[in-house]
């Protein structure tokens, strides 16, 4: 049902869904619409005279049409444009006749009633569109038109106001609404236009605002974005180690000014610059000394291969070299070193990576038989003939460590059975797994001698292995059978009732790490055989070891380090009669046991490592 809201005295509903829609988007009418009553006194040929004469806020009629009176909107006299609330209805001069609101019939004042005009603009419904106009039942407001003549002001300068205001344009003076689409005018500064003014001088009135230029950032030189800058942060005071290094490292010439500091004095200042990893070229040279015979030192990462043939030349008496993490070791200094290190008797090196096997071969043969110790870990390079050439250069040896060997197979372990002065003797982690008929056919020949021996991380060796060392190993004292997970508990078992029948001495150090399936017989056997002597035991990964036989570990009484780790059956009292019985104690290892409480008993001297509640 139609309503014609735009008669005179008609009560203003709420605005529909489309026309709040269109005006929160900043849709309005082109012209600005009024609430006029009946125009039929006006000659309609006036209106068609003063037609032109209109402004642009008001209804634009035709030649067969008069102003309507609701006030409608139709597509042709609509057009997109922002929508805001007006100051009141205008006075507009159609004929020379003002046409203006009544003042209401019940006495309200012109005065009041213009304060509380607001712009229809706004409240346009949809259904007014196809509004009548037939009179409205009710009361009436009678509406009587006064016309006069436009008038146009000229835009004044100033500051663009807020989204919503009223402005006057800077080309036709008449006044708008600033929106956020507002576009200056472009040759009077500080003044602004309205829509139509937009289209006439060629601008875009709904053109987005154009952003300012963003700065770039200066592009860095190749030569500043090269360098790697390190943020690192101290906090505090500096160690005096730190400042005993830095120290040394500063007046290295000057050291030599302390005299004799004895021996011992000078590996503890080498801990501690190898500690901080400033054992350099440049700083070696402290440790160096045509009198030394011997020399260890713990971090040669930085030293180059120059350092290396260096130290060779400057310590030339030395007997005994331990270098620990010399990766950078070349071929050349290695066969340097056969040709300066004429007394040299024991080499013990840590990840000789470089090295090839020229080196090891001019080395043995230039010390031959005086070297007596030949301990290498991770040397991919020695090979067959490398031990080939060793054994037969080097008859003398009693200390052979051949450990993380790539190359190290059952041929080159049968190449080593000349060597019958060995007593100790590492193959552990080779390159392939060594098998039980190989290493007894090894320990029958060098096995007469053999104090130490270490075939960790071998995971074929079986419990035939057991009877040939019990067999060939009289002097036997330390064993390490890390990882040999095919040994069984009766296999342990009777390789300690042997030992014992052969009324051999006890070990001092066993290593039967992650032995899976050793439990009870043959930790009884081991205390049985070795619990007098034995100092450091590592029972790591025994997971099914029974709590009463590891409490029986108490007559072990020169205990010094026990490894418990991952035995499941470990309580707080088996760690207090350990505690109790083995008076020497001084490292318990317990990871992995989780049966032990935060109150696991504590004992002075003695540290407790691996409890699961301290770590949580």
């Amino acid at each position: 049902m139609s309503r014609n809201r735009r008669a005179a005295g008609a009560v203003r509903g709420p605005s529909s869904a489309l026309t709040s829609f269109l005006a929160g988007l900043g849709v309005e009418p082109s012209e600005r619409l009024t609430t006029w009553g009946d125009t039929s006194s006006i000659n309609r040929s006036e209106q068609h005279d003063d037609q032109t004469q209109l402004a642009h806020d008001g209804p634009v009629l035709n030649d067969a049409q008069e102003l309507d009176p609701a006030g409608a909107v139709t597509a042709r006299t609509v057009v997109a444009g922002p929508s805001v609330v007006g100051e009141g209805t205008p006075d507009l001069e159609i004929g020379g006749m003002k046409r203006k609101r009544a003042v209401d019939g019940d006495g309200a004042s012109e005065k009041g009633v213009t304060n509380n005009k607001r712009a229809r603009a706004t409240s346009i419904d949809s259904d007014d569109l196809d509004a009548d106009n037939g009179p409205i039942a009710g009361p009436s407001k009678s509406v009587t038109p006064v016309i006069e003549s436009p008038k146009l002001s000229s835009g004044v300068a100033g500051p663009l106001k807020a989204v919503g205001e009223f402005m006057d344009c800077g080309q036709c003076g008449k006044k708008f609404t600033v929106t956020a689409y507002t576009k200056e005018h472009p040759s009077n500064p500080s003044t602004f236009l309205c829509v139509n003014c937009c289209y006439a001088l060629g601008i875009d009135p709904f053109a987005k605002p154009k952003k300012g230029a963003v700065k770039k950032k200066p592009v860095a030189r190749k030569d500043v974005r090269s360098k790697v800058v390190h943020y690192e942060e101290r906090k505090g005071v500096s160690p005096l180690g730190d400042i005993c290094i830095h120290l040394i490292g500063q007046y290295i010439e000057n050291v030599g000014k302390l005299g004799d500091i004895g021996g011992i004095n000078m590996d503890k200042v080498c801990k501690i610059i190898s500690k901080g990893r400033r054992l350099t070229p440049e700083t070696a040279p402290l440790f160096y000394s045509a009198d030394r015979e011997s020399l260890a030192m713990y971090d040669c990462t930085r030293l180059t291969p120059e350092a290396f043939i260096t130290l060779g030349k400057l310590c030339p008496n030395l007997t005994s070299l331990h270098l620990h993490l010399c990766g950078q070791l070349s071929t050349d200094a290695v066969s340097s070193w056969g040709k300066c290190l004429k007394h040299l008797k024991r080499l013990e090196l840590f990840a000789p990576f470089l090295v090839r096997k020229e080196g090891w071969i001019n080395f043995f043969k230039a010390v031959g038989k005086h070297l007596e110790g030949f301990l290498v870990t991770q040397s991919p390079r020695i090979d067959l003939e490398t031990i080939q050439v060793m054994v037969k250069s080097c008859p003398n040896l009693t200390e052979l460590r051949l450990a993380e060997i790539g190359q190290l197979n059952s041929d080159c372990i049968a190449a080593l059975k000349p060597l019958k002065k060995l007593k100790i003797l590492d193959l552990s982690f080779p390159g392939t797994p060594l098998p039980d008929d190989t290493v007894s056919d090894l320990l029958s020949g060098v096995g007469g001698n053999i104090q130490n021996l270490v075939l960790a991380d071998n995971p074929d060796l079986t419990d035939a292995v057991l009877l040939s060392i019990a067999k060939h190993c009289p002097q036997l004292r330390s064993l390490s059978l890390r990882n040999a997970v095919e040994l069984t508990d009766e296999g342990v078992a009777s390789f300690f009732v042997l030992l014992k029948k052969r009324q051999q001495p006890g070990l001092v150090q066993i290593d039967l790490e992650k032995g899976h399936d050793l439990k009870e017989k043959a930790l009884r056997a081991l205390i049985d055989h070795s619990g007098s002597t034995v100092e450091r035991l590592s029972l790591l990964g025994w997971r099914e070891l029974p709590a009463d036989a590891i409490s029986e570990l108490t007559k072990c009484t020169k205990l010094r380090e026990l490894n418990m780790g991952w035995c499941r059956n470990v309580t707080d009292h088996t760690v207090k009669d350990i505690l109790e019985g083995c008076e020497a104690v001084q490292l318990l290892k317990v990871w992995g046991c989780n049966q032990l409480s935060d109150a696991v008993p504590r004992k002075k001297g003695v540290n407790v490592v691996g409890i699961e509640t301290h770590s949580i």
